[in-house]
């Protein structure tokens, strides 16, 4: 049995998923662009994921977000089915699109975690080489300048039926953890923060050049890298630079994994049983009780209300 995952509502996550074989099936297009725009709106309005960032590769993709619900495996389930079945009637195959792996899940436990995988995520096209800004990517982004704008999307032309909305609207927001700033201001901080980052990969690259987004947008979706790839990589679980924020972190986790497995038990006894707070997939399945966050929980945070 797989060890179960621990959703708190609160946490602000880091989310990422390959493609099958590395392959190259999310090269930008306006097809597959407004697929991802369509599905991130849709599923994140019936899980209650708050989005900050996005950066659709060609190969994988990366999200921040707040979960307001706990629901974020639900989400990805959701959103990346959608997407890989658009995708597949798209390129005419079979089979899913994503690998085996499950998606990567990493909570940011702190607001220098959350600045730091900001950054990280917007900062990929441009750390690969294959254009000089996030803002020149070609494909599906979300970046500080779309925080606090409703952004409206059509329903692509091809695959979705009668029954699928004719638009869907998303509104992403900053972070939380920048409640002592205002939305222009924390929107104007982050995006000198990707602009000096963005200067400082310039330097190191020197004089080669990129790739550019017309080069970018005629890569064969079948094809995938020529490097080799790395094997048995997972994503970390929490993410901070504090030494004693992250043992706690992990310290709660195996609790976490000790407690559902007690309970479980008795569950399966049909004995009195109330789960750890946490607990997702049961929960979701099964009338179940959970218990509460601790008041202590690191890691959880409150948006901004006229953030939204």
């Amino acid at each position: 049995m797989t060890k179960p995952r621990r959703h708190i509502a609160g946490q602000v996550v880091h989310l990422s998923r390959r493609c099958f074989q590395r392959k190259f099936f999310l090269r930008p297009d306006s097809f597959i662009n407004r697929v991802l725009f369509f599905e991130t709106a849709r599923a994140s309005k019936r899980h209650g994921q708050v989005i900050h960032a996005s950066m659709a590769m060609s190969n994988h993709i990366h999200q921040i977000s707040t979960d307001t619900t706990g629901e974020r495996s639900a989400y990805m389930r959701d959103a990346m089915r959608e997407i890989s079945r658009a995708r597949n009637q798209n390129l005419k195959r079979r089979d899913s699109m994503w690998d085996g792996r499950p998606f990567g899940d990493t909570v940011l436990l702190d607001r220098d975690a959350i600045e730091r995988g900001l950054l990280y995520v917007w900062l990929n096209p441009v750390r690969a080489g294959l254009v000089r800004r996030a803002k020149d990517w070609p494909g599906f982004k979300i970046l500080p300048r779309h925080w606090g704008k409703t952004l409206q999307i059509r329903k692509p032309d091809s695959y979705y039926g009668r029954n699928s909305p004719e638009y869907v609207e998303i509104t992403p927001l900053p972070p939380p953890g920048y409640g002592d700033m205002s939305l222009e201001e924390v929107r104007d901080h982050f995006e000198e923060l990707l602009r000096e980052a963005e200067e400082e990969l310039r330097k190191k690259r020197g004089n080669k050049k990129v790739r550019g987004s017309v080069r970018v947008c005629r890569t064969n979706p079948f094809s995938c890298p020529k490097t080799p790839s790395r094997m048995g990589t997972l994503s970390p679980r929490f993410a901070t630079k504090d030494g004693e924020l992250l043992s706690r972190a992990k310290a709660l986790y195996m609790r976490f994994q000790s407690a559902y497995q007690r309970q479980r038990l008795k569950w399966l006894n049909d004995k009195p049983a109330t789960f750890p707070c946490g607990t997702v997939q049961l929960k979701r399945c099964a009338p179940i009780k959970c218990k509460p966050p601790d008041d202590d929980e690191p890691g959880l945070f409150e948006l901004k209300r006229s953030w939204g």
